[in-house]
């Protein structure tokens, strides 16, 4: 038996396992058009990422389902601002380069 929830960007995807008794979750989410943004703007395809304010840039964009990640996995929270040396340090490792949108170290 498998159930699907839909309502937001990322889909979640119940299963039962009978011989382990076990509940299986599968989380999920199209990241491949938010990606394909981050690509054109960091080749410069789109607008230069400034905002209002000159001194603000915008960086990266980052998946709903990478955020779950970093907090599952590694513990950092994203809309927390004592994590945020860790956010950057993430950001500048080339492993998670594709969330990027502008060049050079944060």
């Amino acid at each position: 038996m498998t159930q699907q929830f839909a309502k937001s960007p990322i889909s979640t995807a119940l299963s039962y396992d009978h011989t382990t008794d076990t509940v299986i979750q599968k989380r999920q989410q199209d990241v491949e058009p938010l990606l394909e943004m981050n690509r054109k703007e960091l080749n410069g395809d789109t607008p230069n990422g400034y905002g209002t304010f000159k001194d603000m840039r915008k960086v990266a964009s980052i998946p709903l389902i990478v955020i779950e990640k970093w907090k599952k996995e590694l513990g950092v929270d994203v809309f927390n601002k004592n994590d945020m040396p860790k956010v950057k340090k993430l950001l500048n490792d080339p492993e998670w380069q594709f969330l990027r949108t502008s060049k050079g170290r944060i």
